[in-house]
């Protein structure tokens, strides 16, 4: 094969370190995303409620044995509102704090936390402009990668087994599915399982509560299962909606159920037999009786979408295939949740058997009377036991997957807040579990008596110590509020501003601040000419530094942000979009010996779809990764030569394909650019050889010859 050019030497995780230390920087490091995940909705959505008139801007979740506690810091002056995640042990103490610093009024609408990281689903508004954006932390709360997503808003996350995650939207009343790989990209140039993009249009509008991804038998990706609901070809006004979808994103099967009234999907869990099949889906969701009020509403279909009867029976024990609950005034549905392993397994009480039953419970609540509604019924649909709880706190929360093990689920958390900071803060966990000592009985072997046999329920109370998410900025303007000397209005026109560190303004001035075209010269040397607006840059301008960069473009509140140039004195440039001082968006970048790269951007370096051209003639295009060309691409030589397949920092390493001018061509395994392992050789005149190969040699059809010929 023919050697690529290796000028790729210098890769575009290029830091702007001098901007670094004039405007501040941070470093990410990437999160290790597993299974399982919990998923809390905190504003707008079913799985959360405000009791009592309780405030709706402050929320505490488990998370890894501790605990995320949510809220907003709010710029009283500019009426932007940012996102504040603090971490907190498990007595309360503040491990770290993160505050999400964006232009505009930011919503968090959803929270998924992680083993080592969470996601945050965030709405953002910009006065008449509104942005759906996914953001991944790591589990200091770093921002490993953030994006802008094409859709009108963020409905329902996943996690799935590849470390990456799924994010159901809606876009012009349309489901909006995004599945992204764990560096956050989701346009691939093939076909795969790991990046994709779908827009489901039907009749009528749709939207997703909920999104799973189902696994077979081998833990393999065997697609996703979605449940909502429609306004389309309905029985009432709005129903139930399922999808069934697989690993590409393609339709299995769509349904509608529900009632002659309105009806919607909130969860749904798979049902699997004792060979981990899965062979249906119980679905949880909310339905208008004929009193106006709202019940409980569960439904099991097949696994190709069919309603039917719970798996076991012909006909369901009421004979019904819909069931509700409810009774006077509202009850919503919120969440279903497995049992724990130990419901399964039988047991022993005294020498009298107790036959162990699997299946779920669905988690609801009584809107009027503030109540917690549990079910649990089995695998066949039998309804073992209801229970009616109060919320002991002032706030609930539910969440999809929580904490748990063998012997315990927790289904839903309650919160009580103190009056003043230093107080305790209460915390109450719905937990399900197996109680009841059993008394030592000699006439039972030791190994088959246990300690527990009853299933239960109860609220389980924690204590927290309690420490306010502060708004230090609204501390300190309310400070200066109250001081007995306001700050004079100064007078406008032509001017000179110098800075307590010495930096120095010569320009417009309105009402004392620098306002219009300006110059700002640094005591280090670093000079800005350009245009101003409330004492920061803002709008188009040159900022110098006194070792030879320069970036001359578009600022926003003192950064470069928007469409914009950066030169080096050693002959590198940029030309693109700018995100608070980060290359980010569409761009491109040129080195001095004429190596080219045009595509995307992300935290300052290449990430995404982008294309390198070399002044020989070679070109690679493809996914980069961190700044390396590193995912499925395309290279392609002035010969005629060309590969494609998977890449790794810019060398042939996996599945491709390679053709020669000839018409010959490779298909099978690379490794560091070369034909490394199996894989067939196709002649021009079509014959084939199919083999193992080792450093493009041919080594026989037996896997062992890659061990033994080490010479060839």
């Amino acid at each position: 094969m023919t050697n690529k050019n290796k000028l790729w030497c210098r890769t575009l995780g290029l830091t702007l370190s001098l901007l670094v230390l004039l405007l501040g920087g941070a470093a990410a490091v990437q999160a290790e995303v597993e299974l399982p995940a919990s998923t809390f909705l905190p504003f707008d959505g079913q799985h959360a409620m405000a009791l009592s008139g309780a405030s709706g801007e402050r929320w505490i979740y488990p998370y890894d044995q501790n605990y995320l506690q949510v809220g907003y810091q709010q710029d009283s002056w500019s009426g932007e509102r940012d996102l504040v995640v603090q971490k907190l042990d498990a007595e309360g103490k503040v491990q770290w704090k993160q505050v999400y610093e964006r232009a505009g009024q930011d919503t968090l609408v959803i929270l998924h936390t992680q083993k080592n990281g969470f996601v945050l689903g965030i709405h953002n508004q910009q006065e008449n402009k509104k942005t759906a954006r996914i953001m991944q932390c790591d589990g200091n709360g770093e921002v490993v990668w953030q994006r802008d997503l094409p859709m009108d808003k963020i409905t329902a996350i996943a996690s799935t087994n590849d470390k990456g995650i799924i994010v159901a939207g809606v876009s012009d009343g349309d489901i909006h599915l995004i599945k992204m790989d764990e560096q956050g990209i989701w346009k691939s140039s093939s076909r795969s399982t790991k990046q994709w993009e779908r827009t489901y249009a039907a009749s009528g509008s749709q939207y997703a509560n909920e999104i799973l991804q189902v696994l077979d038998e081998d833990e393999y990706n065997d697609g996703y299962v979605l449940t909502g609901a429609t306004d389309g070809s309905t029985n009432g006004g709005q129903d139930v909606y399922m999808m069934r979808l697989d690993a590409y994103g393609e339709v299995k099967w769509s349904r509608n159920f529900g009632t002659e009234q309105d009806d919607e999907g909130i969860t749904v869990v798979p049902m699997a037999d004792q060979d981990d099949k899965v062979v249906g889906y119980v679905v949880a969701g909310n339905t208008e009786n004929r009193r106006g009020d709202t019940d409980l509403y569960l439904i099991y279909v097949d696994k190709y979408g069919h309603l039917q009867s719970w798996p076991g029976y012909q006909y369901a024990p009421d004979g019904r295939k819909e069931r509700t609950y409810g009774g006077a005034g509202d009850q919503r549905a919120m969440a279903l949740v497995a049992v724990p392993d130990s419901f399964k397994d039988d047991r022993k009480l005294r020498g009298e058997d107790i036959e162990g039953r699997g299946g779920c419970v669905l988690v609801g609540v009584d809107v009027d009377d503030e109540e917690i509604l549990i079910v649990r019924f089995d695998e066949t649909g039998h309804v073992l036991w209801e229970k009616t709880l109060d919320i002991p706190g002032d706030i609930l929360l539910v969440g999809t997957i929580t904490e748990g093990d063998d012997e315990t689920q927790y289904l839903a958390y309650s919160v009580t807040y103190p009056g003043n900071q230093g107080q305790n803060l209460k915390m109450y966990a719905l937990k399900v579990y197996l109680e009841g000592v059993l008394e030592e009985d000699k006439t039972i072997p030791q190994d088959d008596q246990k300690e527990t046999n009853h299933e239960a329920v109860t609220w389980e109370e924690r204590t927290l110590k309690y420490e306010a998410l502060r708004d230090i900025g609204k501390e300190i303007k309310d400070l200066l509020a109250q001081q007995p000397y306001r700050p004079l209005t100064a007078e406008s026109g032509w001017g000179e501003i110098e800075w307590p560190d010495l930096s120095y303004y010569l320009g417009p001035i309105t009402v004392g601040k620098a306002d219009g075209e300006g110059t700002l010269l640094f005591k280090n040397g670093v000079w800005y000419k350009g245009q101003w607006k409330d004492n920061m840059f803002n709008g188009t301008g040159m900022l110098r530094f006194p070792s030879g960069e320069v970036y001359q473009g578009e600022f926003k509140d003192h950064m470069m942000h928007g469409q914009g140039t950066f030169t080096w004195p050693t002959g590198e440039k940029y030309s693109g979009e700018f995100r608070m001082n980060r290359r980010d968006g569409k761009g491109v970048f040129t080195w001095p010996g004429g190596v080219v790269y045009e595509g995307d951007f992300a935290e300052d370096q290449a990430h995404g779809q982008g294309v390198i051209r070399w002044p020989n003639g070679e070109r690679y295009e493809g996914q980069m990764q961190d700044g390396q060309a590193t995912g499925q691409g395309s290279y392609y030589f002035p010969s005629g030569e060309w590969y494609r397949g998977e890449v790794s920092n810019l060398t042939f390493d996996g599945v491709g394909v390679y053709h020669w001018p000839d018409g010959s061509y490779f298909v099978g395994q690379f490794q560091n650019d070369r034909l490394y392992g199996e894989g067939y050789y196709v002649w021009p005149n079509g014959v084939q050889q199919w083999g193992y190969w080792k450093e493009d040699h041919y080594v026989g059809i037996h896997e062992e010859a890659m061990e033994t010929r080490n010479r060839w």
